[in-house]
């Protein structure tokens, strides 16, 4: 008995120092450190991608750009729909999950409406007229010169083209990032029009940390 005692105590030493994994956690959403963790499943009740797409409208043939795409939270659910969306970030970790996600995470026949697009934080690298939809979550008051970028991004859009931008509302709220970084509804309507957009909608009411809206040409 005495030799098995070291070997029960090492045992013991060794599983007490292993770590549990946690699960990748998209650097968009924040959540609280009690929080942090939380899978996929736990976004999908509070973020409604329906609602968000049903903010977007018909997008059976329209290529769309998710513009910091992050992990492929949208993206993974526009690909099977859309005709091509082009999922753009900045980090070209982002891209890799990206790439692994349209190899792996979409079915043989939608893999090749998804292409993750590199671009830079003041350019999300489109062309004249690719896109029939932007899509914005949770980056848009990331964006350094925000009335610059919605300007640079305008001629990306066909002539019925729209906008949809997804982000927190200006309040305390259990998640998100601190109020004073967020961006009030006000401000981004403003931005829209003095960026030449016209305002279709605007929407804080459907979800529950933040508003939609919802701009065209």
């Amino acid at each position: 008995m005495r030799f098995l005692l070291p070997v029960f105590c090492l045992l013991a030493l060794m599983a007490s120092c292993k770590e549990d994994p946690k699960p990748v956690v998209d650097e968009g959403i924040y959540l609280p450190e009690d929080q942090d963790g939380q899978d996929d499943r736990s976004r999908m009740i509070w973020q409604q991608p329906g609602a968000v797409m049903d903010a977007m409208g018909d997008i059976r043939e329209k290529v769309i750009a998710d513009i910091g795409a992050g992990e492929g939270f949208f993206a993974e659910r526009l690909a099977p729909i859309a005709d091509r969306v082009i999922a753009v970030e900045i980090d070209e970790k982002y891209i890799s999950y990206l790439d692994t996600l349209r190899r792996f995470g979409l079915q043989k026949e939608f893999r090749p409406r998804l292409e993750p697009r590199l671009a830079t934080a003041d350019d999300p690298h489109l062309e004249d007229k690719e896109v029939d939809i932007i899509l914005i979550v949770n980056t848009f008051m990331l964006i350094d010169n925000k009335l610059e970028y919605l300007k640079k991004i305008y001629p990306a859009l066909r002539s019925d083209g729209r906008i949809v931008i997804v982000d927190w509302k200006r309040k305390d709220t259990t998640i998100g990032p601190p109020k004073k970084d967020r961006l009030a509804l006000g401000t981004l309507q403003d931005l829209l029009k003095d960026a030449g957009y016209h305002l279709v909608s605007s929407d804080d009411a459907t979800l529950e940390y933040q508003y939609i809206v919802v701009a065209d040409k």
